[in-house]
Protein backbone atom coordinates (compact mmCIF):
# COMPACT_ATOMS: atom_id res chain seq x y z
CA UNK A 1 0.00 0.00 0.00
CA UNK A 2 0.94 3.59 0.25
CA UNK A 3 -0.24 7.02 1.13
CA UNK A 4 -0.90 10.18 -0.75
CA UNK A 5 -3.55 12.42 -2.10
CA UNK A 6 -4.90 12.83 -5.59
CA UNK A 7 -1.52 13.82 -7.02
CA UNK A 8 0.07 10.54 -5.94
CA UNK A 9 3.56 10.12 -4.62
CA UNK A 10 3.79 7.33 -2.08
CA UNK A 11 6.57 8.55 0.23
CA UNK A 12 5.86 5.89 2.85
CA UNK A 13 6.02 2.85 0.59
CA UNK A 14 8.46 0.39 2.12
CA UNK A 15 8.91 2.58 5.22
CA UNK A 16 5.92 1.33 7.19
CA UNK A 17 4.32 -2.07 7.32
CA UNK A 18 0.79 -1.01 8.23
CA UNK A 19 -2.06 -0.15 5.84
CA UNK A 20 -2.10 3.51 4.84
CA UNK A 21 -5.18 5.68 4.57
CA UNK A 22 -5.40 8.64 2.19
CA UNK A 23 -7.39 11.62 3.46
CA UNK A 24 -8.23 15.25 2.71
CA UNK A 25 -9.77 16.71 -0.45
CA UNK A 26 -10.70 13.35 -1.90
CA UNK A 27 -14.21 14.49 -2.67
CA UNK A 28 -15.25 12.32 -5.59
CA UNK A 29 -15.45 8.55 -6.01
CA UNK A 30 -13.38 8.61 -9.22
CA UNK A 31 -10.55 10.35 -7.36
CA UNK A 32 -10.66 7.76 -4.57
CA UNK A 33 -10.62 4.96 -7.14
CA UNK A 34 -7.59 6.41 -8.91
CA UNK A 35 -5.63 6.77 -5.64
CA UNK A 36 -6.36 3.12 -4.84
CA UNK A 37 -5.66 1.93 -8.40
CA UNK A 38 -2.23 3.60 -8.39
CA UNK A 39 -1.44 1.82 -5.12
CA UNK A 40 -0.84 5.13 -3.36
CA UNK A 41 -3.06 4.07 -0.46
CA UNK A 42 -4.71 1.00 0.98
CA UNK A 43 -7.93 2.76 1.91
CA UNK A 44 -9.62 6.13 1.58
CA UNK A 45 -11.14 8.32 4.28
CA UNK A 46 -13.88 10.70 3.18
CA UNK A 47 -15.86 12.78 5.69
CA UNK A 48 -17.00 16.12 4.28
CA UNK A 49 -18.15 14.56 0.98
CA UNK A 50 -20.71 12.55 2.99
CA UNK A 51 -22.06 15.73 4.57
CA UNK A 52 -22.41 17.25 1.11
CA UNK A 53 -24.14 14.15 -0.26
CA UNK A 54 -24.92 11.16 1.96
CA UNK A 55 -25.83 9.17 -1.18
CA UNK A 56 -22.41 9.71 -2.81
CA UNK A 57 -21.48 6.03 -2.96
CA UNK A 58 -24.89 4.84 -4.15
CA UNK A 59 -24.92 7.47 -6.90
CA UNK A 60 -21.43 6.46 -7.99
CA UNK A 61 -22.24 2.75 -7.94
CA UNK A 62 -25.38 3.40 -10.02
CA UNK A 63 -23.51 5.50 -12.60
CA UNK A 64 -25.14 8.75 -11.48
CA UNK A 65 -21.94 10.70 -10.77
CA UNK A 66 -23.44 13.78 -12.40
CA UNK A 67 -26.03 13.87 -9.58
CA UNK A 68 -23.46 13.95 -6.76
CA UNK A 69 -23.62 17.10 -4.65
CA UNK A 70 -19.88 17.77 -4.41
CA UNK A 71 -18.14 19.15 -1.33
CA UNK A 72 -16.57 22.52 -2.13
CA UNK A 73 -14.19 22.38 0.87
CA UNK A 74 -15.34 25.73 2.24
CA UNK A 75 -15.30 24.45 5.85
CA UNK A 76 -17.82 27.16 6.77
CA UNK A 77 -20.65 24.98 8.07
CA UNK A 78 -18.80 21.78 8.93
CA UNK A 79 -15.39 22.37 10.52
CA UNK A 80 -15.93 26.03 11.47
CA UNK A 81 -19.18 25.13 13.24
CA UNK A 82 -17.62 22.19 15.08
CA UNK A 83 -14.65 24.27 16.22
CA UNK A 84 -17.11 26.89 17.54
CA UNK A 85 -19.08 24.24 19.46
CA UNK A 86 -22.04 24.41 17.06
CA UNK A 87 -23.81 21.61 15.22
CA UNK A 88 -22.10 20.81 11.93
CA UNK A 89 -23.90 21.25 8.65
CA UNK A 90 -22.93 21.88 5.02
CA UNK A 91 -23.29 24.89 2.74
CA UNK A 92 -24.08 22.67 -0.25
CA UNK A 93 -26.43 20.46 1.81
CA UNK A 94 -28.15 22.42 4.60
CA UNK A 95 -30.00 19.27 5.71
CA UNK A 96 -26.71 17.68 6.83
CA UNK A 97 -26.94 17.03 10.58
CA UNK A 98 -30.44 18.58 10.56
CA UNK A 99 -32.34 15.78 8.80
CA UNK A 100 -34.96 15.52 11.56
CA UNK A 101 -35.54 19.29 11.60
CA UNK A 102 -35.50 20.08 7.87
CA UNK A 103 -37.84 17.57 6.30
CA UNK A 104 -38.71 17.34 2.64
CA UNK A 105 -42.37 16.68 2.00
CA UNK A 106 -43.87 15.21 -1.12
CA UNK A 107 -45.25 17.78 -3.54
CA UNK A 108 -49.04 17.88 -3.28
CA UNK A 109 -49.62 20.54 -5.95
CA UNK A 110 -50.98 19.13 -9.19
CA UNK A 111 -48.78 19.59 -12.26
CA UNK A 112 -51.29 21.96 -13.94
CA UNK A 113 -51.56 24.16 -10.82
CA UNK A 114 -47.86 25.06 -10.62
Amino acid sequence: GGGGGEEGGNKLDGVVSIPLCATNRINAPHVAESVLARGDSDLISMARPFLADPEILAKSREGREDEINTCIACNQACLDHVFAGKVASCLVNPRACHETELTIEEDTVAEGER
